[in-house]
């Protein structure tokens, strides 16, 4: 199993492990700000309840997953992954509709 993310966010798959293992990464690579942008997700555990995001607050932590991307180790492609996540908020916010995880 693995968190479900609208706006193509897991159009892939991730299990909550890996996504976990991202947000390990993503807390290294990001400075204090960047975090304080990203706790809406960084925050949750695998499985918890699901959630969403108002369109504002995702086109942040859009544009912050695309920034930290090329900071992320290449190995098992951690930059593609904080893009396509990163890509699915800024989708959410440009359609003006919340962004989902569940």
């Amino acid at each position: 199993m693995g968190w479900s993310i609208s706006h193509g966010g897991t159009r892939h798959g991730y299990s909550y492990t890996s996504v976990d293992n991202l947000f390990a990464r993503l807390k290294k690579a990001a400075s204090w700000g960047q975090r304080r942008t990203l706790k809406p997700i960084l925050s949750r555990r695998s499985g918890e309840a699901l959630f969403s995001v108002e369109p504002r607050t995702a086109a942040d932590i859009g544009a912050t997953l695309i920034d930290l991307a090329p900071l992320l180790p290449r190995d098992d492609d951690w930059q593609g992954m904080a893009t396509q996540i990163g890509q699915s908020a800024l989708r959410a916010a440009s359609a003006n509709e919340p962004w989902r995880w569940s």
